[in-house]
Parts: structure tokens; sequence; C-alpha cells
């Protein structure tokens, strides 16, 4: 009797291990960031009473990896993982001298950012919605996520221009985000007569290859 039930389990097993074999498998393709190909900075204006005095700022992300996997199944089943190394925000502004540079940098990692502190800024898709396919190769999309800022982590939506081929991947776009969301005080200076808005603009061109 136990001899039958040992053979009734193996043909149990043997029957769900073909049937899990049989099912397809889903195909996905990944894409890998190329920073050096791809363009992300940070537009942040100037604002309080001494405004016209002071200036806008630009600032660069140099250093930066992720992936986005595509099922073949379509684009709207994608994902994105992003990685940002907050030391390599760098001050691209042209009007400043290299000194008041300085000081811009100087303030944003130590009092801003933090980044010793926090030396990571992460985003995380969800989802894909508004899904729009402009023509054979690129779409229209709203990519959701959660993006984690000097240790506080906020759902956001970015609208994006995808075009792909089987080689590469180029995501553009931008979104405004605020500081305060983030727990982020915006920098201010002579008692709040020269100041950055709150809202901040993140700007991206980002090239992945297969």
């Amino acid at each position: 009797m136990r001899t039958r039930i040992q053979q009734l389990v193996i043909v149990i097993v043997a029957l769900a291990m073909l049937a899990t074999n049989a099912q397809p498998q889903a195909k996905s393709r990944t894409y890998t960031i190329v920073a050096s190909e791809s363009s992300f900075w940070v537009f942040v204006a100037k604002a309080g009473l001494f405004s016209a005095f002071a200036h806008d700022h630009e600032i660069g992300v140099k250093s930066f990896t992720g992936k986005i996997v595509l099922p073949e199944s379509g684009t709207g089943g994608g994902s994105l993982e992003l990685e940002v190394n907050a030391a390599s925000l760098a001050v691209l502004d042209k009007q400043p001298s290299e000194a008041d540079k300085q000081k811009i940098f100087d303030s944003m990692h130590k009092e801003v950012l933090e980044s010793a502190k926090f030396p990571k800024i992460a985003f995380k898709s969800v989802s894909v919605s508004d899904l729009k396919q402009t023509s054979a190769d690129a779409y229209n999309l709203t990519l959701n996520g959660d993006l984690t800022l000097k240790g506080v982590t906020r759902r956001i939506a970015v609208p994006v221009l995808l075009t792909v081929n089987a080689q590469q991947l180029r995501a553009v776009g931008k979104y405004t985000l605020k500081q305060t969301d983030f727990g982020i005080k915006p920098y201010s200076a002579a008692g709040g007569a020269v100041k950055v808005k709150n809202e901040v603009v993140v700007n991206f061109n980002i090239v992945a290859k297969a």
C-alpha cells in the first residue's frame, strides 16, 4: 500500500512539473541606462524681494545608474529603477563667479540635500498609465512610482516621451516637485530677501541600451 501511495505522489509531482514547464514564460528585454549618453538636470528658480539681483540655478546630475525592463507583451507593463549618487550633483550656472558656485555647491550638499547623510536618491516605478502610441516606436505615457529623496519617499507621476527599438531606448520628459514634500527647506539668505522657489523642475533625456 505504501509503495502505491509513493508511486501516486511521484506521478502527481511529475504532472505538476510538466504543467508548470508547459506554461509560456513571459519574455522581456532589459535596457541599462548609459549615463555618459544621457542628460539629467534640475532647474531651480530664484524668488524673494531681491530676486532681480539673484540668479536661477541649473544643477546637473553627473552619476546615476538604472535599468528599464519592457515585456514583449507591451510597453504598458514596463518598469524603471533609477539610483542617483547625491554627491554627484553639480552647479552648471554660467553667471556666478567660481567662488559663488562653490558657495552654492556647499549649501546644496551640506544644508539642502545633506548628501553625506543621504547619499542616494532613488526612483522605482510601480505602474504605467495614459499610454498612447504616437508612431511605430514612440509612446507618450505617465510613469508612476516612488521617489526617495533625503530619506523621504513620495509617490509621483512623471510624463514621458518614450522611443524604443530592440537595441536602444530613450526617455525624455520633465516634472515639477516641491522640495517641502521631501522635508527640504528651500535655500534662503538675507532674512529671506534672496531665496529659491519651493518648486524645482527635473529634466531628463535618458538613453538606455539592451
